[in-house]
């Protein structure tokens, strides 16, 4: 699925870009510094690189949305690109994150970014933005790494009880929508999904009494089985262990239906 389908326009990326500071060294991120984040759940924000040329100029317009500050911290985005960041893949709304010269050997694509001579400038003003880009002549190109705002892609779930594990005038099907990435026992667990059943063995993985669920429809929006779990669910190929199981692998929307058995395998109705 190519991540681009989930990217948003240069005014609804501009309304989204906050800054975000964490109290703790987790995640890669040092405390107390801040980073560039969205301020609704339903997009997050994805990490891209580009090689640019710099002949002509870049070719890009920069938007400051928040700066004034003594220290120098602020949001820029780009409002417009043309020649040289067009041509590289760079668009209205990407936030400026870093610039290096390339590396003699690199390969470009998402969350790969040059360390060396980088210039960090996520999360800082106009000024600060612009006085990084200060290479000198002979660099002749530049990696541009750029924080770009998508929304998240939206998986629709059907989870299906067998009708004789409810109880009478409760209906066995409940509708759900989850976003890519979740993990799948703890997506269900937060939406009232019933899944723990103290007469079943304990998952070894999660602790919970019952993990397991049927995958009826849309085995292909999750991520694959690892070695293991294909062991585990050799006689049961439809299944899958929910703590280890992600929504939405690789970006994808669509429909997928599951089913719950509170009881052993086999008693179903």
């Amino acid at each position: 699925m190519n991540p681009n389908a989930y990217n948003v326009d240069l005014d609804k990326a501009a309304s989204l870009w906050t800054a975000s500071i964490q109290a703790d060294n987790t995640g890669g991120r040092a405390p107390g510094v801040p980073f560039l984040d969205s301020k609704s759940k339903n997009y997050f924000v994805d990490d891209e690189s580009f090689l640019v040329s710099r002949e002509g100029g870049l070719g890009m317009e920069l938007l400051e949305l928040a700066g004034g500050r003594e220290d120098g911290y602020g949001i820029t985005i780009v409002e417009n690109v043309s020649g040289n960041a067009a041509a590289a893949g760079i668009l209205p709304g990407d936030s400026l994150a870093a610039f290096a010269p390339p590396p003699a050997e690199y390969s470009f694509g998402s969350d790969e970014i040059p360390t060396e001579n980088a210039r960090g400038v996520e999360c800082r003003d106009f000024d600060e933005t612009v006085q990084a880009l200060s290479f000198p002549p002979e660099v002749t190109e530049l990696v541009v790494s750029v924080k770009r705002m998508r929304r998240w892609p939206k998986v629709q779930v059907r989870v299906e009880y067998p009708p004789k594990q409810c109880a009478e005038g409760v209906d066995n099907v409940v509708e759900l929508e989850l976003f890519a990435g979740e993990n799948l026992q703890r997506a269900l667990l937060n939406r009232q999904i019933v899944m723990d059943d103290p007469q079943q063995p304990k998952c070894d993985f999660c602790g919970h009494n019952y993990c397991t669920v049927s995958i009826e429809k849309g085995d292909g929006l999750l991520n694959p089985k690892s070695i293991m779990e294909e062991k585990r669910m050799s006689r049961n190929p439809r299944c899958r262990i929910s703590c280890k199981t992600t929504v939405g692998y690789n970006m994808q929307e669509g429909d997928l239906k599951l089913r719950i058995n509170l009881f052993q395998w086999g008693d179903d109705a």
